[in-house]
């Protein structure tokens, strides 16, 4: 088995799936400044708003940025035609995801947008995900339980994280029904 560089990257490319207003890209900003981030969302109002409080600004820490909205439908649309596009194909340091993969449908629809965030990253990037948990009390078709979420992950074919033990585990005990995941390629 090879070794994975986790050496951390002055300048990362971050793509988020279903970013809505744009916080998680501020936010990033503020703490790496060279990041380069793409968000994805079907919202072209939270889009719209993403932009303008993202746009250049000459007294902004964020004058200096590369950042990209689209709208895309991350179940239907190419998106990954859009990273392509832009030079990212395979190039991608991490992919991330806040409470959103639930809305996508069910097990398969959600397997295939994880796999398709595996194929966008380079060997050893990250996904980061954190979504709603399946709860007995509370029964949704489009929510999974850990073990699921984990296997989800398997089928898609992301290698665990072994630095860490059982984070998805431990996310839900902490977190109560708000799972987070993290794997390599």
């Amino acid at each position: 088995m090879s070794q994975i560089d986790c050496t951390p990257v002055s300048s990362p490319r971050v793509v988020e799936l279903a970013c809505g207003a744009g916080f998680l890209a501020e936010a990033l900003f503020r703490q790496i400044p060279a990041a380069r981030f793409c968000g994805f969302d079907l919202s072209p109002h939270l889009l719209e708003f993403a932009r303008r409080r993202l746009a250049p600004d000459e007294n902004s820490p964020l004058t200096k940025k590369e950042v990209e909205f689209q709208r895309v439908d991350l179940v239907n649309d190419d998106w990954e035609q859009v990273l392509s596009k832009l030079g990212w194909a395979g190039k991608v340091d991490a992919v991330i995801s806040m409470q959103a993969l639930h809305d996508l449908g069910g097990l398969e629809q959600q397997t295939d947008v994880l796999t398709r965030s595996r194929k966008v990253l380079h060997a050893g990037g990250q996904l980061v995900y954190g979504d709603l948990l399946l709860k007995s009390e509370d029964p949704h078709p489009s929510r999974f339980t850990v073990a699921q979420h984990q296997e989800m992950l398997r089928a898609a074919g992301f290698a665990p994280v072994h630095a860490k033990k059982d984070t998805a585990a431990r996310a839900a005990a902490r977190f109560g029904d708000f799972g987070c995941f993290e794997r390599r390629k």
